[in-house]
């Protein structure tokens, strides 16, 4: 059966990014919202149901797409944008208008409490005090320290993810083995010789506090939803097995091609649990029912984790098969968190909604402490008046330490760019009447790019230069936590000792 047979359109609009399709699925018999990215890549998201909200923003129920729905979704499209449309207030939906003025739901409305775990898996900022040296050497010389890095190698994704960060990607963007080995030699091997050979003072400080140079400490292997996709990623883990880095990888899956022992090079793991209709290597649309290979089962040497995000295709049954599965496969975590394309208010109502979930399902107590290995990470969108006062210099904080080299433009120009975070694709902000300023969904390099992925080095031999300010293109910043960390950092006496890392973990993924 064609796609053409298989979709039926029913409704189409077009926007600048989209072709946002309202279609009956002759083969689920479902009616979807498709969302088709205008982007060489042509990926796409289908959405089935949506949030159905009530005047406090309460979720009322999951609803699974109809005409009215799709008649209010494609009317208020412009206004809502390509994530925010998919949870609609029951009375908008009823009287056709958007009421573009409701109360906004604070942070500390959400059940919820910062724990370990939340600190050892995610990037709160905590573990950042444990390379202090590095921030000491920065405040003093204005050269910065790459310590982390996040790679994507390629744009190739078998799913259909309705919260895709860069649905707008091209899947052509790839790049050769010798350009990722020469990425890593220079942060690795280059970024050493300079700290010992220029900055002797603070590498030593740095030796004696973690025992290492001054030099790449951590690597992540991400995006495009499967790195492991790429033609040359066992040869890459391979070589960089050889170097002392530790190795991060995060996935939503496993081609069966890989050896399985290519795995065991990885301190830790962490997988993407989609929507089970977003993919199709999920066995009869079960995301427990996946191959995994057996080298990342009970295994202590390696930390492996699901990730989920909550939304309108979240069920109890798909919660509770979760944390079977981590029984089952020994897996030590997972963490739960909302839509980052989602703005601020719909995101902390989401966050509030998914506590309630994992309250009442018992994943949490009534203060919000994980009652197992199942928690919730409270990350949400920055306001401008957080960005105004945390950035009074213009500079993005995740600079002088972190690094996220993205494939986007590869293709066509032969290099591609380096950015201080990989969250800039789902910077997204609503003004006081409710608009959306919808989030690109791809990495954008004259926005916020920094450098070519050929001069990486200039990060670590150049002072630090603000490549952007972010108080104009990233006051709705989700790692406001982290930049506020290194700021304190910086302004602390040199003899200040941070918070306790009593056990926490994976302190080279600050």
């Amino acid at each position: 059966m064609s796609e053409s047979s298989v979709l039926q359109i029913l409704k189409r609009k077009e926007t600048d990014r989209f072709q946002v399709s309202y279609v009956q699925n002759n083969r689920s018999g479902r009616r979807e919202i498709v969302l088709l990215g205008k982007g060489a890549g042509k990926h796409r998201a289908e959405h089935t149901k949506v949030n159905i909200l009530d005047a406090s923003g309460k979720l009322i129920e999951s609803r699974p797409i109809d005409d009215q729905i799709a008649d209010f979704i494609l009317n208020h499209f412009e206004a809502r944008g390509d994530t925010e449309s998919f949870s609609i207030y029951q009375e908008d939906l009823t009287s056709g208008k958007l009421n573009r003025h409701r109360e906004r739901v604070a942070p500390d409305a959400v059940r919820h409490k910062l724990t370990t775990e939340e600190k050892t898996f995610t990037a709160t900022g905590a573990k950042l005090w444990y390379h202090k040296p590095v921030f000491d050497k920065f405040r003093d010389t204005g050269f910065g320290s790459i310590i982390r890095a996040t790679l994507t190698n390629h744009q190739v994704c078998s799913s259909r993810c309705q919260f895709c960060s860069t649905i707008s990607r091209n899947k052509k963007d790839s790049v050769t083995l010798d350009e990722a080995i020469a990425f890593i030699d220079t942060l690795y091997h280059e970024q050493a010789r300079i700290n010992r050979e220029r900055f002797p003072e603070y590498n030593e400080a740095y030796r004696k506090a973690t025992g290492s140079d001054i030099r790449l400490r951590g690597l992540i292997l991400s995006g495009g939803g499967q790195p492991n996709l790429w033609p040359h990623f066992a040869e890459f883990v391979e070589y960089l097995a050889t170097l002392d880095i530790d190795l991060g990888l995060i996935t939503n899956g496993f081609p069966p091609k890989i050896s399985e022992s290519t795995y065991k090079h990885f301190k830790w793991i962490r997988i993407s649990v989609t929507p089970e209709d977003a993919s199709p290597f999920y066995p009869g649309g079960r995301f427990d029912k996946q191959y995994l290979p057996e080298t990342i089962k009970h295994n202590p040497d390696i930390t492996v984790g699901y990730s989920y995000v909550f939304g309108p295709w979240t069920t109890d049954d798909i919660i509770q098969r979760i944390a079977t599965s981590m029984d089952e496969n020994g897996f030590n975590y997972c963490r739960t968190l909302t839509d980052c394309n989602l703005s601020r208010e719909m995101q902390l109502l989401a966050h509030r909604e998914l506590a309630e979930r994992l309250h009442r399902l018992g994943f949490v107590d009534k203060a919000g402490n994980p009652t197992g290995r199942i928690f919730h990470q409270l990350k949400y969108h920055g306001t401008v008046a957080e960005a105004e006062e945390l950035w009074d210099k213009g500079q993005c904080y995740l600079q002088p330490y972190n690094v996220f080299w993205d494939t986007t433009g590869h293709e066509e120009n032969g290099h591609s760019y380096c950015y201080a975070c990989d969250s800039v694709t789902v910077l997204v902000d609503s003004d006081e009447d409710g608009t959306v300023s919808t989030s690109e969904r791809k990495f954008n390099s004259s926005k916020w790019g920094t450098v070519k992925n050929t001069d990486v080095h200039r990060l670590f031999s150049e002072p630090v230069q603000p490549f952007f300010d972010p108080r104009k293109i990233c006051t709705s910043c989700l790692f406001m936590r982290n930049n506020r960390t290194v700021k304190e950092i910086l302004t602390a006496p040199p003899d200040a000792v941070g918070p306790d890392l009593t056990g926490i973990d994976h302190v080279n993924f600050p």
